[in-house]
């Protein structure tokens, strides 16, 4: 077996693999839900710093020795280092994930597998992580890679601008240390400055964003910088830096909590601990607490900490989707494993090809080998995504239509026996694993506001754009869920359709817990009854519980509209399965009634139905059609899955409900047509509705 360097062992700081041992611990402990490590999350920053640090030591010690850096020289070393055990866990983790986790999970999995390979995962959750579609798509096993991603995006940027300092210093007789600090300093306090402003307004993408983390490498990088400087620390300085900075990093991991804005302000006190507890060792004095910081166990588990981490997180997601809440043994033995695995893994994977002097001598090869093992993992992903069943544009299968008895009524009634149109096995459109895929077509417009968001888009417009009859969606997404209909309809009758739609906001001007719905809803509220041609019609929903203060907010909107002489009609909500129950559907294939869901009242029924009697607004409801009167309610009708995320209903079933739609705005005397005229099979198809 190929041994370390003697550079290796030698520039290697004891106390700073201590400093490892307690970042990886904190980590490890706060996913395991352990108590007492509430602020867990924090011993990333803690890597962050030390990364920081180290990385830009040996940056620096390099342009000292030969008055540059060698960019191949540089990501060889990277490669050699991190990808030989990130590839073999990326690995583990798709071929089990594949099986273990729900099959509505398996676009994930390969996105984050893409994602995690090529160092980019950090964007991919900062993109879900704010898409109000990702609701139930549960942790991914790969989420941890993000901070691999933030680091490796660094350290692409970060030896370029040391070639630039050192060719500006060249250029106009700078000092190159000073040109490389400055040009650190700027990068690390703009960086900070955006940390603050992204974790107060964009919480949901400022965590995983490498620009409002790059503060916290480069606080560990400046460490480096002044490391000429610490080596004259006094010994009772070096011992209370090194003692409050551990105290620093207990209290972030024992006193934050998910509660707390993150990175932001919050994070300075771990990264500032990590900086003290580094610069206390750079005299090399032992210090009390640096000795215990050196002690073997902590050593070890320091060298272990990449591939702790890296071990950890995917055996905790996957064993709780085989098999749900873990017991606290159980959790205790994942940990085990976790540091089994990691110690098996840096002995038989990690060293042999780091410390192999055919690869170290020649970084073109360590290139050539980091390029391979992406372009399998990614080939192997590639093939996998090409294989997954696809959204067709066609819709095939009747739908709500087999629930009707004589498609030539005037009147449509329920068939007898109701459960002969509920489906029995597949297979089904959509397919279950994607479930989360089939979703109306203006989400892929922007025209879901998402939460956050205080104001309306102009542009977001359907039907017939330029048409002096305007009809209006007001609401959330449970009113979104038929736009497909309602565009079609729009269309037939010549309507200029425009869309208000915002994620988890009724359409409501004061009441709701989220301000900026209430601001979305006064803003469009004025913009309704200020307009010289009122709208043909309102159409406002509500998703959400009957709260007072809501039902308030919604009967003051709906009454303004209407005394502004504006139509007002309330869109009824559905019923909830109360789970993702189109994994359901996917493990029970052959049996879809194993899926059969209690009735039960809508989240905002008793909501809307108030707001009817408050303001003498009709209600449209087309449950009926989606549930019918019974004691259960089915996973599939007419060949079709009803729901995706939580209680919302897929587009294919919507579109089905067209006819049904159409029907009660024609009998409400809002349409040119008849309820005569239209038919069952006036069902749209998924073709582009813009």
């Amino acid at each position: 077996m190929t041994s370390p360097s003697p550079t290796h062992a030698r520039n290697l700081r004891h106390d700073v693999e201590g400093l490892r041992a307690i970042a990886v611990g904190t980590v490890l402990l706060y996913h395991l839900h352990m108590p007492g490590v509430s602020g867990g999350f924090a011993g990333v920053d803690v890597f962050f710093v030390i990364s920081g640090f180290l990385i830009t030591s040996a940056l620096l010690r390099e342009v000292e020795r030969s008055g540059t850096v060698s960019i191949v020289d540089f990501y060889a070393r990277r490669a050699r280092r991190l990808l030989p055990a990130a590839s073999v866990v990326i690995l583990f983790t798709l071929v089990v994930g594949w099986f273990v986790l729900p099959v509505s999970a398996r676009s994930n999995l390969l996105s984050d597998v893409f994602g995690s390979t090529l160092y980019v995962v950090n964007w991919v959750l900062a993109s879900r992580s704010v898409d109000y579609l990702a609701e139930g798509s549960g942790a991914s096993p790969l989420q941890h890679y993000w901070s691999l991603s933030v680091e490796e995006q660094f350290y692409l940027i970060w030896p370029l601008m040391i070639l630039l300092a050192v060719l500006l210093a060249a250029r106009f007789r700078l000092r190159p240390r000073r040109t490389m600090l400055l040009l650190l300093s700027l990068l690390g306090v703009a960086s900070l400055v955006w940390s603050i402003v992204q974790t107060s307004a964009n919480p949901a993408t400022a965590y995983f964003a490498t620009t409002t983390r790059l503060w916290e490498l480069a606080a560990g990088a400046v460490l480096a910088f002044a490391v000429p400087r610490l080596a004259q620390l006094p010994r009772w300085a070096a011992q209370l830096a090194v003692a409050a900075g551990v105290a620093m990093i207990l209290v972030s991991v024992t006193a934050y909590d998910q509660s707390t804005p993150w990175p932001g302000s919050a994070a300075i006190l771990p990264v500032l601990g990590s900086v003290l507890v580094i610069a206390a060792g750079v005299p090399g004095r032992p210090t009390v607490v640096g000795r215990l910081l050196s002690l073997p166990p902590m050593v070890w588990i320091g060298g272990l900490s990449y591939a702790i981490y890296l071990w950890h997180w995917p055996l905790v997601v996957l064993a709780e989707a085989r098999w749900g809440e873990l017991a606290v043994p159980l959790l205790v033995g994942l940990g085990v494993l976790s540091i089994l695995l990691a110690w098996a893994t840096k002995i038989l994977v990690e060293d042999p090809i780091r410390f192999r002097r055919s690869l170290s001598s020649r970084p073109w090869r360590s290139l050539a080998m980091g390029g391979l093992t992406m372009a399998i993992i990614c080939g192997i992903t590639g093939a996998a995504w090409i294989s997954r069943p696809t959204l067709d544009d066609s819709i095939t299968t009747p739908g709500a239509a087999a629930l009707v008895a004589d498609p030539e009524a005037a009147v449509w009634e329920p068939i007898t026996d109701l459960s002969s149109a509920y489906t029995q096995a597949g297979p089904l459109e959509p397919d279950p694993e994607l479930a989360r895929d089939d979703i109306p077509s203006y989400y892929g417009d922007e025209c879901q506001i998402a939460q956050g968001e205080p104001d309306p888009d102009p542009d977001c417009v359907y039907g017939v754009p330029d048409s002096d009859t305007e009809v209006v969606l007001w609401g959330d997404s449970k009113l979104g869920q038929y736009f497909a209909g309602y565009d079609a309809i729009a269309k037939n009758e010549n309507w200029r359709l425009t869309t208000y739609l915002k994620s988890s906001c009724a359409a409501t001007i004061a009441g709701h817990h989220m301000e900026d719905c209430n601001q979305f809803g006064r803003t469009v509220l004025d913009t309704l009854v200020s307009q010289e041609d009122p709208p043909h019609l309102v159409i406002m929903n509500s998703g959400s519980g009957p709260k007072p203060e809501l039902l308030e907010g919604m009967t003051e909107a709906a009454t303004q509209l209407q005394d502004a002489g504006i139509p007002v009609l309330l869109m009824m909500d559905n019923s909830s399965p109360g789970a993702e129950i189109y994994e359901c559907a996917a493990e029970h294939i052959d049996d879809l009634r194993a899926c059969d869901f209690p009735l039960q009242e809508p989240m905002g029924g008793k909501l809307m139905t108030s707001l009817s009697e408050a303001t003498g607004a009709t209600l449209l409801d087309v449950r009926a059609w989606i549930c019918p009167e019974g004691p259960e309610c089915p996973v599939a009708i007419g060949g079709q899955l009803i729901y995706r995320q939580g209680s919302h209903i897929t587009d294919t079933y919507a579109r089905t409900l067209t006819p049904f739609l159409y029907r009660e705005l024609s009998e409400l005397g809002f349409t040119e047509a008849t309820a005569e005229e239209i038919e069952l099979g006036d069902v749209p198809q998924r073709t582009s509705d813009r």
